[in-house]
């Protein structure tokens, strides 16, 4: 009798977490997710006048050979490094993917950036230092760092 009473409380517990955790999963997902890139250089310097486009890709992270989906971009005033740059990543934006992604796929996301690079030479370009880290995100782990030559 204690097992069966002890096997049903347990049983209980489970599910009532099990059925809390979906409640709070589904307030999340309804709501934006904000993400900030912090892009960083060596130490903190002032660089010309430029103005560039940051763009945030996803993709699912077991499909291979697939184009990424972009998902926003932010055109940026950049006068020093380092600088952050904001998304409002929208709930729905696994919509959005292409190929469609099943429910609960595992997703990678990262950023670029593309300087409009009209009036600067070579050196005053800033550009992501893809030798030193791929610029990888994750959505709703704090402020995230690329690193730029």
């Amino acid at each position: 009798m204690k097992k069966l009473v002890m096997g049903l409380g347990l049983s209980f517990t489970l599910l009532t977490g099990c059925s809390s955790m979906s409640q709070n999963s589904e307030l999340n997902a309804s709501q934006p997710t904000a993400l900030t890139v912090e892009f960083v250089g060596t130490a903190r310097h002032a660089v010309q006048p430029q103005q560039g486009i940051v763009s945030l890709y996803a993709v699912d992270s077991r499909m291979a050979d697939v184009a990424a989906t972009l998902i926003q971009q932010k055109q940026v005033q950049v006068s020093e490094v380092p600088f952050k740059v904001d998304f409002s990543v929208p709930a729905n934006h696994r919509q959005q993917i292409q190929p469609p992604v099943r429910e609960g796929a595992d997703l990678s996301y990262y950023v670029t950036w593309q300087s409009d690079t009209k009036n600067l030479t070579g050196k005053d370009a800033i550009v992501i230092d893809y030798d030193r880290q791929f610029p990888r995100v994750k959505l709703g782990h704090g402020i995230q760092q690329v690193y730029l030559k």
